[in-house]
């Protein structure tokens, strides 16, 4: 069952991810603030909050907050809003790197966690917190400073119960290899193709780091390369890695592409235990073991998406709806549902979301015409809020979810980097693995100081050229201000002239020796003034034809590529014709 109760002014938390928070003992602690008399309890009151908290920043708030009974703790009260200053409950309870508290962002991490876990439970109408009986049992079972085997038993138990943990062990169990770096876990994991399931395509960061020779480059590929989605697969194998799942040993990916072979070792990369084969199949009812019962959150179904609401209210109905039927429920069905719920959706939207809920680690067999549930999972809340809209971007995606066929639906986040800059090395990485993997180009992402975003190519020398690619992430809209397009035509005329007096990164060196011809490519998700005007000054002053390109053109690009409907000749020409191409519908 799941319960819809109404919430007025509800808060907007996020549940059910973590990507920060490794420590177990710290975890245990965080549980232990809501036992009374617990030694964590304890030392709260007498020693931390008296010692770490001032007056100004809340300490009788904070002390009256864990006098309550029965003890429950506001969010506010929990993780504070400091960055200098201890103000919260849980900032006072773990010790951070540098100081005797913990920073916010780390504490509403651990909160989620504790939460994610099923030790601590949520009351949506007072946003507050309170333990559970898997919670008392966990504090019950501290016996020291260091994880003993009841705690590390009761962490086992509670991670058998949270669907990504058990999603990211039948990952490990079911891949041929049976040995996985976080991007091919992350890959996999939540509702890809949405901001807030983000990964970063493995093939094109191994062989951009084996042409990046520059050890700043290198290490700045390496820290920035990161999507959420690979957060989430490296912070879940650490948990299961802990309590002994998984083991962490590097993998070294190999590519062989355009007759070169690229190669990296990649050090967080995990493989299944025994004991993880063991605890797996418990979860999963195997043998004379009950099917564990997953915990489900309302907020766990979208993040950070605009949509986010819409999203988790649309996928808990479509849940409610599965989970009540033994026999097939066909998407059709669902839909209708939907329907009577005022969420009116296609069998293509249908479809994704429920390869989504496969994603996040729960048990449902997919049918052609419709799934079937095998899976048990707790009531949860969804709360009746009001649901804004749909964004523009939303319905551009849901239109694109029934007229494109042949690529893989996760690139339609390419419709949320690309307004996004704060994410532009992924949108950019996203981009050339588009290219590479979907639509027959070699191609490489470079990034990096003095060179082009990427570059890709035809390997069909009966049509050989090259193309020069800038990408652009900005929220409102790109406009080719003249300091980008000058950028343009100097990688333009360095890729003419060819000598590393002018470059010495030699970035053009990356095109094969039997590409002569190139043309120039910008793309972002909307283009707005008189870009076209730049366009063309960097035609006149280079000899070299260009284009703009936006993220949904790109797709429907993709898609045609891959259908056989346009030819990379074609694609040339359209590029050496218009300033700005349009293939959606077009082919």
């Amino acid at each position: 069952m799941i319960e819809t109760i109404a919430v007025k002014n509800k808060k907007i938390r996020t549940f059910g991810w973590v990507q920060d928070g490794t420590n177990l003992r710290s975890l245990c602690d965080v549980v232990g603030i809501f036992y009374v008399n617990s030694n964590v309890y304890n030392d709260l009151i007498n020693i931390k909050i008296p010692n770490l908290v001032s007056k100004q920043d809340g300490k009788e708030e904070l002390l009256k907050e864990l006098s309550k009974r029965p003890l429950k703790i506001t969010y506010s009260k929990l993780v504070g809003n400091s960055k200098k200053t201890c103000n919260s409950i849980i900032q006072a309870t773990i010790k951070g790197q540098k100081r005797e508290y913990l920073r916010s962002w780390p504490a509403d991490n651990y909160l989620r966690w504790a939460h994610a876990l099923g030790f601590i439970k949520y009351d949506y109408m007072t946003d507050s917190f309170e333990i559970t009986a898997s919670g008392v049992e966990l504090v019950n079972s501290k016996n020291g400073h260091d994880i003993n085997e009841k705690e590390k038993q009761c962490i086992i138990n509670a991670l058998m119960s949270y669907p990504p943990a058990v999603r990211v062990l039948n990952l490990l169990f079911e891949d041929s290899e049976k040995h996985l770096t976080k991007f091919e876990i992350g890959k996999n994991l939540g509702f890809v193709g949405e901001d807030g399931f983000t990964n970063i395509p493995q093939n094109v960061l191994v062989k951009a780091l084996k042409n990046t020779t520059n050890k700043k480059d290198r290490n700045k590929i390496k820290t920035d390369s990161e999507g959420s989605c690979d957060k989430y697969a490296r912070v879940i194998a650490r948990w299961l890695e802990q309590v002994g799942l998984v083991e962490q040993k590097a993998k070294t990916v190999a590519i062989i592409n355009d007759s070169e072979d690229y190669s990296e070792e990649i050090g967080q990369s995990y493989i299944l235990t025994l004991e993880g084969v063991r605890v797996l199949n418990k979860a999963k009812g195997k043998s004379k073991h009950k099917r564990v019962v997953k915990n489900v959150f309302y907020e766990m179904l979208a993040t950070k998406s605009p949509d986010k609401e819409y999203l988790r209210l649309r996928r808990s109905y479509i849940l409610k709806y599965i989970s009540k039927n033994k026999e097939i429920s066909t998407y059709k069905e669902i839909c209708e549902f939907l329907k009577t719920k005022n969420i009116f959706e296609n069998v293509s939207v249908v479809k994704d979301d429920i390869q989504g809920l496969v994603n996040i680690g729960l048990n449902i067999i997919l049918k052609e015409n419709g799934c079937i549930w095998k899976d048990l999972i707790n009531d949860f809340v969804v709360p009746t809020v009001n649901v804004s809209a749909p964004t523009s971007n939303l319905k551009i995606k849901k239109e694109m979810q029934e007229q494109i066929l042949l690529v893989p639906h996760e690139y339609f986040v390419l419709l949320d980097l690309a307004f996004n800059s704060k994410e532009s090395t992924l949108f950019e990485m996203k981009v050339m693995e588009l290219l590479t993997e979907e639509c027959s180009f070699g191609g490489l992402h470079l990034g990096g100081s003095r060179k082009p975003d990427g570059i890709a190519y035809t390997k069909d020398l009966s049509t050989n050229y090259g193309i020069i690619i800038d990408t652009k992430a900005y929220s409102k809209g790109y406009n080719l201000p003249i300091g980008q397009a000058d950028e343009m035509t100097r990688y333009i005329r360095e890729n003419k002239a060819r000598d590393k007096a002018i470059n010495p990164n030699e970035w053009w060196g990356n095109f094969p020796a039997s590409v002569k011809d190139f043309v120039f490519m910008f793309i972002s998700g909307e283009f707005i003034g008189k870009f076209n005007e730049q366009i063309k000054r960097i035609e006149m002053v280079t000899n070299t034809k260009g284009c703009a390109l936006n993220v949904v053109n790109l797709l429907f690009l993709a898609d045609a590529i891959k259908s056989g409907k346009i030819t990379h000749m074609q694609i040339k020409k359209e590029i050496e014709d218009n300033f700005e191409l349009n293939f959606k519908g077009a082919y």
